[in-house]
């Protein structure tokens, strides 16, 4: 919060100093609402899981001279919860806070943004192993990452190349995560590089906000015939014997003349461990890999069907997710959805993808309705 008032303290000043102000803006909102019915709800937990949610929002051009521009948003959720996720604690009951609170200062070459943003780059789809601050759950209704408190600068060498900073404050011990990236296009790929240093910190939203790292990585995509991309990260743990994560993602995806247009997209995700390596989760021990499958294709002028499809290699844990959005107006969709899990192995379900437990755990088999709007 503290750089969000920062850089909000810097938007009032510059209103109210400079002579020449030139503020326009633009209202938006959203609102989205929906329950789910969860088929086998843990003893003592309630059987169906609600939301509904208020977004409000404005954005647009606070100044301009010559051209340099500074422009903002800053949008604000209010979250209602009920149901056996609120029981477990997955979420809140109620929740108010900004989604995005940030000013931007640019032209064509460089841009500075400070404040809550999304800081989202890669070629993977279903896994991120460079999503360092997503949060997005990929599977879910209208999916998108929360952002983060932080500082970014970008500078653009042309149209297809940019390297790119940002500083995050961890806010334990005045921690701060710091990183950098370089993007161009490459022989015809699409190639990216990253490096970043992650301080123990309390942002207990991201993964392994508790570790110590130092982290590498890379995306390429291109496409022949087929579009295909390679996505990897390798964390190397600040402690004794410098430990070693590695992820990678390897993906394809085509769209095939059936119908008006049946898209297939395919994921093969690898996540290797060293004995040593800090584990947050203990069911990701050693070595894993998982497959995302998803297949979607418009139907008409109204309606839009998807299938998503997980399954994990080792444990034998898999998820079908299908989803149908119907377009009642241009601003107002409705979807159903699903999500039916299970092992394809006989014994314990505790899988990475599938847990049967006495405590809901977000895994469980369940269909719902939801209803978006926008303003």
């Amino acid at each position: 919060m503290m750089v969000i008032r920062f850089f909000l303290s810097i938007f009032l000043v510059t209103a109210i100093c400079q002579t020449s102000w030139a503020f326009d803006w633009d209202f938006e909102g959203r609102v989205k609402t929906g329950s789910s019915y969860i088929f086998d709800s843990p003893p003592n937990h309630k059987d169906f899981d609600s939301e509904a949610e208020l977004r409000l929002g404005v954005l647009g051009n606070a100044w301009t001279k010559d051209d340099w521009t500074l422009d903002y948003e800053l949008s604000a959720d209010a979250k209602l919860a009920d149901g056996p996720s609120v029981q477990s604690g997955l979420r809140r009951e109620s929740d108010v806070d900004f989604f995005r609170a940030w000013l931007r200062l640019g032209n064509d070459r460089m841009k500075i943004r400070g404040g809550r943003q999304k800081i989202l780059f890669g070629s993977g789809f279903v896994f991120r192993p460079l999503g360092l601050f997503d949060t997005r759950d990929v599977t879910g209704v209208v999916p998108e990452t929360r952002g983060v408190d932080s500082v970014r600068a970008t500078y653009f060498f042309d149209e297809t190349t940019l390297v790119e900073g940002w500083a995050v404050p961890g806010k334990l011990d005045n921690h701060v995560i710091a990183g950098g990236r370089w993007e161009a296009l490459v022989a015809g790929l699409e190639t990216g590089a990253v490096i970043q240093y992650h301080p123990k910190t309390d942002l207990d939203d991201l993964a392994q906000f508790s570790q110590e790292l130092v982290q590498l990585g890379y995306h390429v995509k291109g496409e022949y015939n087929i579009a295909y991309w390679s996505e990897s990260r390798l964390d190397i743990e600040q402690k004794n014997g410098s430990p070693l994560r590695f992820d990678t993602v390897l993906g394809a995806d085509y769209t095939f003349n059936i119908g008006e247009g049946l898209h297939f997209l395919v994921e093969y995700f690898l996540s290797t461990r060293g004995r040593n390596f800090t584990f947050v989760d203990p069911r990701q021990q050693g070595t894993f890999q998982q497959l995302g499958v998803l297949f979607d294709m418009p139907y008409g002028i109204d309606i839009v069907w998807q299938v998503f499809g997980l399954y994990d290699l080792e444990d034998g844990s898999f998820q079908i997710i299908p989803q149908i959005e119907y377009s009642i107006t241009s601003q107002v969709f409705l979807y159903l959805q699903g999500r039916f899990g299970g092992s394809a192995e006989r014994g314990e379900k505790n899988g990475r993808l599938f847990s049967k437990t006495s405590v809901f755990n977000g895994t469980e088999s369940l269909i719902g309705l939801t209803l978006v709007g926008y303003f």
